[in-house]
């Protein structure tokens, strides 16, 4: 995407284009950032680029005037485990007492 005139006239700080905002390099990552822009709160995007300065350096030419920050990364959801106490459980086990009683009176 280049920048046209019309875009130049709006905001002649944007520095958009291959290597200033992006990149198409093989090895590019995606980097979580929070943008804060003036006057309009924060916004999180997704950058991508080779390195997390790279991506600092990206949004802030996409975005002029604005201050970038690399949120905490989230911590991972637990592992759910099953109840050993349900419904199903509860009549396996009777099931298998029922049998027991049953091989032990055949005798």
């Amino acid at each position: 995407m280049e920048v046209t005139p019309f875009q130049e006239q709006q905001d002649p700080e944007l520095r958009l284009g291959e290597g200033r905002s992006r990149t198409s390099a093989e090895k590019s990552e995606l980097f979580e950032l929070k943008i804060w822009l003036p006057g309009q709160g924060a916004m999180r995007d997704l950058v991508r680029a080779q390195s997390l300065q790279q991506a600092i350096e990206f949004a802030q030419n996409r975005y002029p005037k604005c201050k970038v920050e690399v949120p905490a990364t989230a911590a991972k959801k637990p592992k759910l485990a099953r109840a050993k106490n349900g419904p199903r459980e509860t009549a396996r086990r009777r099931l298998k007492l029922v049998e027991k009683k049953g091989e032990s009176t055949n005798r």
